[in-house]
This record gives structure tokens, C-alpha cells and sequence, in this order.
């Protein structure tokens, strides 16, 4: 009897290892502009420092521009005693995506640009956040 209670509680407790140490998105965004899609997302949820953003972008038939020249930039307007700021991040084209490390350097609200230019293509997306 002690044995077949044991054979429920290993599997319980192995699916619970296993689903505990599944990779999982910290930081997900979907931004659809004139017919193109960019979605964005990190292992970690948004904080102050550098973040590491993996941006797909999809054309409006569906499918992955790749070999864009992409731009992310961050903006946070002017508060009392503080000048605007505004950053231009770098992109690497990894090929089914583009990756940008997004510096962050301190809270608030922040506006970000995507843009993607392939040829007559063109793609723009902008969204806001408060960290």
C-alpha cells in the first residue's frame, strides 16, 4: 500500500522540478504598426542597467524581415531638475532576430523606438513603460 502512494508523489514532485526549471520570458511585448509586428523579449523583466532585448520583426504577410537596419532608442523626458534624456542603443542582426542591449540607466518612464528599414520597407514602433 505504502508503495503506490510513493509512485503519484514522484511524479508530482518530478513534474514540478520539471516545470520549475523550464526557461521561461521574463519580458514579453507585442507592438503592431502599419501592417508589421515587432515583438520583443528578454529573460529578465525591465530593470535599471543594461537589458538584453531580442526584437523580431514581421512583415505584413507574416513573415521575419531579417537584414533590416534596425534602431532602438530610449527617451525619458525632462523632469524638474533633470535634462531629457535620450540613447541610441546598438543592434546586432543575429539573423532571425536583432538584439540590442537597452540601458536603462535609472527609473521612470521611458519611450522607445524601434525602427527597421529593408529597401522600400519600412517599419516604426513605439511604446511606453515605467521601470
Amino acid at each position: 500500500m505504502k508503495r503506490n502512494l510513493f509512485v503519484p508523489i514522484f511524479l508530482l514532485l518530478g513534474l514540478f522540478l520539471v516545470s520549475a526549471c523550464q526557461k521561461k520570458e521574463a519580458f514579453k511585448k507585442e507592438i503592431v504598426s502599419g501592417g508589421y509586428k515587432a515583438v520583443i523579449t528578454s529573460d529578465q523583466p525591465p530593470h535599471v542597467g543594461i537589458n538584453i532585448w531580442k526584437i523580431k520583426i514581421y512583415k505584413p504577410d507574416g513573415k521575419l524581415m531579417t537584414g533590416a537596419n534596425v534602431s532602438v532608442n530610449g527617451y525619458m523626458p525632462p523632469m524638474p531638475g533633470m535634462p531629457e534624456m535620450s540613447f541610441d542603443y546598438p543592434v546586432v542582426d543575429k539573423g532571425s532576430y536583432y538584439e540590442s542591449k537597452v540601458n536603462l540607466s535609472m527609473r521612470g518612464t521611458w519611450q522607445i523606438t524601434i525602427k527597421a528599414q529593408k529597401g522600400n520597407e519600412q517599419a516604426q514602433f513605439k511604446f511606453g513603460f515605467n521601470l
